[in-house]
């Protein structure tokens, strides 16, 4: 996911930090914002860049959490359920129409024990070009989140 944040980012919002691991990678290279409670978060101005992993449980609230974040930044990086962009057809043309550049499908032996398929979308406000769709191939469990940060 650090990867695929543009070269210039300086301030990065982690609305959903849960455990910290995201934001513990990121605060060595940016000026990371990571609410204890994202609703109540005062935005005065747009950050750089958004890099998030959203709760799953209900689906509804992480995808709430992109729709503002849409809001938020010209940049979004963001670990999905796969289901975000099959099941909803507004959900679909909402993310298409910010601008989705990549997408990640990750293997489920990426988080051991999660049931849900997952990816990254890579977002960028008016690309309008075509949808790179990337897999990541592994033969073992993953076992650190530096796997896919």
């Amino acid at each position: 996911m650090k990867s695929l944040i543009p070269k210039e980012v300086i301030t990065v919002l982690e609305p959903t930090a849960g455990e910290g691991n995201l934001v513990n990678i990121l605060k060595n290279n940016y000026e990371v914002t990571s609410p204890k409670d994202f609703w109540k978060l005062k935005v005065t101005k747009k950050f750089d860049c958004i890099v998030m992993n959203p709760p799953f449980t209900p689906m509804s609230l992480g995808y709430k959490i992109l729709n503002q974040c849409m809001k938020m930044s010209d940049n979004i990086i963001a670990l999905m359920p796969w289901l975000v962009l099959i099941n909803s057809e507004k959900r679909t043309k909402d993310i298409f129409s910010y601008g989705l550049k990549s997408v990640t499908h990750l293997p489920r032996s990426t988080f051991p024990g999660a049931r849900v398929q997952t990816c990254v979308l890579q977002m960028k406000r008016s690309y309008k070009n075509d949808t790179i769709l990337q897999h990541i191939k592994t033969k073992e469990k993953c076992r650190t989140v530096d796997y896919w940060l």
